[in-house]
This record gives structure tokens, sequence and C-alpha cells, in this order.
């Protein structure tokens, strides 16, 4: 979502020709949809927060895609958290979310309420953090300023945080639930993370009508009018440097015999991750001086890796009661022996975490039933099948997964009886397939971990949009978090860096413009070719 923020805007505002390489041979990273057989599902979208019409993630987004993307407001509760004594339902409401939970822990009250006040506190922290690390000038000032006005540790851990205010430990594990959606448990994942996840979801969530697909069309469309191209296929092995510049990038033509292209550009713009980018896409002999500390960290923090079943289904899952809400399903109130699981399960067969999605309940355009069951699983797990090609793995791989697919259709059906006999397609999706097409490291969904030491100041240099290499910048996940929203804003951070362009507060008011007259965005420059 990064790349094709910045392809858009670059292509629209600035009128430049933007060329987009994508190593999949479907554009648009895990914002893209597939089929098999009569089924449809998304790979990486399953909801989004924000997206009512007024709000500026919302205009910014309108503005990336030139409003080819509608948004389906999910239904209510838009959430379930499951566990084995007790149940809650997550309406999109900040003040139903309060009321619910104080019917339930009164003798918390107290605490409850200090909780909505820090979330906001922890994720303006935050924001600010991502303002001082990657602003321009003015934004730089305003989050130092802000850092002295809001001093809310960012190297608070989840898990502290929960212990030192709250008593009762089931509604420790329910404040909790969603750490799914940023990949770590409370004992490892960073507070402020936490805080701005469930900010981002406080007014429930939102599907894209037709499916993820239409974001990547929609951007496709928008940058070949401008004279730009998107290339699939295509994997990028090497930033090209000349004269402590980068240049251009060579590329390995996917599925050819040593087809080996090379494309220059004034700008280079790595949506790959910073890992990626600074520990295999930039010669080990370009001086990159945190590339060590960099490679530590990624070895200390490993990224967040997971196992998902995409399932068709026979017939309508609202029979059993189902209306399109998210379920998080949790075997033990204990999260972080619930992720200290993920390498263990596979073996066992009994899986203690499962996210349930139904993206044909979310999309009114849908034609046939589809569900999808997320889990995580420990990438050693998969490693030594690494090496065999997709769709060629070996019998003890094809073994493994259909293990996999019936303890997660057992867990499923043992809180909602029946549903296994609604199975008639199953897939699985593993952190190698993840690693091949993205060649994210380990097949990580997230990026860099959302750790408390992502934060430390000696941390900051791998995650800035400008590079210490001239002309390369980063753009991302790994710039302000995971997910698309993060992205799409990493996307307009990055712009903001590339000279000549765009500076952030003016994008954000060009969205806002855009949005209530519904006007085409006006290139503000000419082109400068792509060679």
């Amino acid at each position: 979502m990064g790349a094709l923020t910045v392809a858009s805007l670059m292509a629209q505002l600035q009128g430049k020709r933007v060329l987009v390489l994508e190593r999949h041979f479907k554009a648009g990273g895990f914002t893209h949809s597939f089929q098999r057989q009569k089924f449809h599902w998304d790979v990486g979208i399953h909801y989004v927060g924000q997206m009512n019409e007024s709000s500026s993630v919302r205009q910014l987004f309108d503005l990336v895609t030139r409003k080819g993307v509608q948004w389906n407001k999910m239904p209510e509760p838009f959430e379930k958290f499951v566990y084995p004594d007790f149940q809650f339902a997550l309406y999109g409401n900040k003040e139903r979310y309060i009321a619910d939970l104080l019917r339930l822990f009164p003798t918390e009250e107290k605490a409850i309420r200090h909780y909505f006040k820090d979330l906001s506190k922890a994720a303006n922290a935050l924001f600010l953090h991502s303002l001082r690390q990657n602003g321009t000038a003015l934004f730089q000032v305003m989050g130092w300023l802000g850092k002295i006005v809001n001093r809310f540790p960012l190297n608070l851990t989840t898990q502290a945080y929960l212990d030192s205010h709250f008593q009762n430990p089931q509604l420790k594990a329910l404040l909790a639930s969603q750490w799914g959606t940023y990949g770590l448990p409370p004992a490892q994942s960073s507070f402020a993370v936490h805080a701005t996840i469930v900010n981002h979801y406080l007014d429930g969530g939102y599907y894209p009508v037709g499916g993820a697909g239409t974001i990547a069309k929609s951007v496709e469309k928008i940058v070949e009018e401008h004279g730009g191209k998107f290339l699939l296929n295509r994997e990028v092995t090497e930033i090209l440097i000349e004269n402590n510049r980068a240049v251009g990038v060579r590329v390995r033509k996917v599925n050819t015999k040593d087809v080996i292209e090379e494309y220059y550009a004034p700008a280079i713009i790595s949506n790959a991750g910073a890992a990626t980018t600074y520990l295999k896409l930039i010669p080990s002999n370009y001086p990159i001086p945190f590339r060590e500390s960099l490679r530590r960290f990624m070895q200390q923090h490993p990224p967040a890796t997971n196992v998902t079943l995409y399932l068709g289904l026979s017939s309508d899952p609202r029979q059993l009661g189902f209306q399109g809400e998210n379920h998080w399903i949790y075997e033990d109130t204990d999260h972080n022996k619930v992720y200290g699981d993920r390498a263990n399960w596979i073996h066992t067969g009994k899986p203690l975490q499962a996210y349930l999605s139904f993206p044909s309940l979310k999309d009114p355009k849908a034609t046939t039933h589809t569900a999808e069951i997320i889990t995580w699983a420990d990438y050693d797990e998969f490693v030594k099948w690494r090496e065999q090609p997709w769709l060629h793995r070996d019998r003890d791989y094809q073994t493994l997964k259909q293990g996999i697919s019936q303890a997660l259709i057992d867990l499923v059906d043992r809180h909602y009886p029946g549903f296994a006999n609604l199975v008639e397609y199953c897939e699985v999706s593993t952190p190698i397939t993840n690693e091949h097409f993205t060649a994210h490291p380990q097949g990580g969904i997230y990026g860099i971990a959302a750790v408390t030491e992502r934060f430390q100041a000696e941390n900051a240099a791998w995650m800035k949009a400008k590079t210490p290499l001239e002309g390369l910048y980063l753009t991302g996940a790994d710039l302000v978090g995971g997910g698309i929203v993060p992205a799409t804003i990493a996307g307009a951070i990055t712009i903001a860096h590339i000279p000549g362009g765009i500076p952030l507060a003016q994008t954000f008011t060009t969205a806002a413009k855009f949005g209530k007259h519904e006007v085409t965005a006006q290139p503000l420059l000419v082109s400068n070719r792509v060679h």
C-alpha cells in the first residue's frame, strides 16, 4: 500500500511517469485478491478502520484511488472475542464499548475510564514520534513540542500497562484481544502500538466493495494515464549505485531463465521493507552505518509469521448466526502462552487461537460465500521446504498443510457446531508462501516487529523515509506501522522527502478538497522520464 500511494500521488500531483515493479504475478502486495474455482479471497485486508467519509484517512485514500474504491460498513457488532468461559461483542461505538466493559467489570470502573484516556495519549505519542522521525522541518518541531506536552512512554509494553492498571485477568485478556492486528502478544508489544490499533477501530470496521483487488486496479489506471507502468513478475535483486547515488535497480524476471533487466530513474522508492532494502538490495560493500545493528535487531525480534486457511463455503454462513463480524477465538486467556505455542500446535493439531473472518458477508458484490481462518505459526516449522518451488513442494509439506486445515476447521467447529459441514474448498498459505511472493524476511506480514525497542533512538535510522544513500527512499509499513492505513500515510510521508516533492500538509489539504468537491487532482510538476 505504501508503494501504491507513492505511485498514485506522484502521478496525480506531480505529473510523474512512475514504474511500479511487483514480485508477484498480481499487483497490490498484501492488498491483492485471488480466485480458486468460483471463490474469491483477499490475502491481507480483512477490515479497515477510520473509513467514514469525513475522516482525513478516508479522504487521503479516496485521493490515492481517485475514489476507485468504495467502503462497506461492517455490521454491528463488528468483532466478537471468544474465550473458553466468556464472550464479548464489540460495537463500533466508544461509549458503548466503555459501558459494556463497566457492566461486566464494575469494580474496575476507574481503571477502565483511565484506559480509554491513555489510549489517546499513547497513540498521540506514537504519532508525534513519527513526526520527529520522518516529518519535514515544521512537523519535526511540532513533534518535539508535542513531546513536551505528551510524555507518554514508548518503552511501555502492553502487558506492563495492563498489569499496573487492572486486577481482573479476564478484563486484561479481553482488552488485549486485538493483538493479532499488530502481531505480538502483550508481553512483547508496545502499548503505543496497541493503543493506536484500538483507537483505529473505535468507530467500527469497513471493507472494500468488490474486494481489496480494486485498490491496485484503481492505482494502476492512474499511473498508466500519466505514462507510467506496472510490471509484474519482477523481483528487484539489487539497487544500482553510481557516484554514491542510487540510480536504478537490477531486476530478475520471475519464471524465466536468467532474464535480467535494469531500470533507471531520478528517484528510487523501496517498499520492500527496511531489512530487505538494507541487508539484501543495497550492495554489501556500500557503507550503511547501521546495517549490523539492523541485522541483530531482526535476529532478536523476528517478524510475526502466520498461516491462513482460505475456505470456500457451500452455503450461507448466516444460517449459523454469522452476520459478517470478525471472531477472535482463544482457547486460553493467557495471550503470551497462546503466542508461545505457535510452533507446538503444528505438531499437536490443537491451535490455541484463530481469527475467523467472512469476506463474502462484508462485500455486497460477493457472489459466493467464503471464510478465512488465520493463526500464528513459527517460520522454523516450514523452513525446510523453503527452496522447493511454490505449488510443487513435496508430499510431506502437503500432508502438513492438510493437518493445519483440519486443526483450524475443528477449532472453529467446536465453538460453532456445523461450521465444518459448510466447507466445500480449502487452501492453506504458510510463511514460506508469503516469503516467496513478498521476499519479506521469514514471510513476515507486519514489517519490523512492534516491540518497544523499535522506538529507541539508536534504532531510528532504519525507519526513516530518506536513506543514507542519495536518491533512495523507503516507504511502507516500516515507517509508521503495519497495516493498510499506516502504509498509506507512509507513502504520503515519503513523497514529502523526495526533492521537489509534496509537503505532507499539502497532501492532506489536497485530499480534503478532493473529497469535498470531487475535483480532478492537477499535476504540480512536469514529468521526469524513466529511461
